[in-house]
């Protein structure tokens, strides 16, 4: 099993990189995200770093690893370890490709790539559309919440962390809902204890 790690680039619009392979590689003229073999004593995350720079000249800065993804392509097996990696960096200096693209995350699953590959974009896109659904229940938790009556019913009828966790993100995204939720904590605090707390 020939253990291989690879770099799912994003820039600062969020687009993804991709490179083609040349002609007389193992999968010619396909595209891949970049990277390359893991070398003894190595760790994961030092080999992406150096991959990339040896094949594109690029910094990068690892934000996170995904799940290995293992293939079988018949001449040879192998573990492809990614990471998702920001970059400042627009141009690429191809030493080893024939192109590159950047690409939005939508349509990564229309490009040619190798098999391995394919199995990657499908777990970033997986990853990207979990961390988006995730956002949007924040942003209707903010919506919701904006009513001071609602948010009292919403904090007395909390049932999760995942709702509390809801709550607080928005809170702290959204000024105004920090204050009612503060006033409201205020205004039980008050009614239970007997006495009022003076303005803070």
């Amino acid at each position: 099993m020939i253990r291989v790690t690879c770099a799912i680039i994003r820039n600062e619009e969020n687009e993804v990189l991709v490179v083609q392979r040349g002609e007389k590689t193992d999968h010619p003229l396909k595209w891949e995200f970049p990277g390359g073999k893991l070398r003894n004593s190595e760790s994961e995350e030092e080999c992406i770093v150096r991959e990339i720079m040896e094949e594109l000249s690029m910094e990068i800065i690892i934000c996170s690893r995904m799940p290995e993804v293992g293939y079988d392509y018949g001449i040879k097996q192998i573990e492809l370890i990614p990471f998702i990696c920001d970059t400042l960096d627009d141009l690429p200096v191809l030493t080893e490709h024939l192109a590159f693209k950047w690409l939005p995350p939508e349509i990564l699953m229309s490009v040619d790539f190798s098999e391995a590959d394919i199995m990657v974009a499908g777990n970033y896109l997986n990853s990207v559309s979990g961390k988006s659904a995730e956002k949007k229940a924040v942003q209707g938790v903010e919506e919701t919440v904006t009513d001071e009556t609602a948010l009292k019913e919403m904090v007395n009828r909390l049932i999760g962390m995942k709702e509390a966790e809801w709550v607080a993100l928005s809170a702290v995204e959204n000024p105004a809902i920090f204050r009612k939720l503060r006033r409201s904590s205020r205004s039980s605090r008050e009614l239970n204890s007997g006495f009022i707390l003076p303005p803070g």
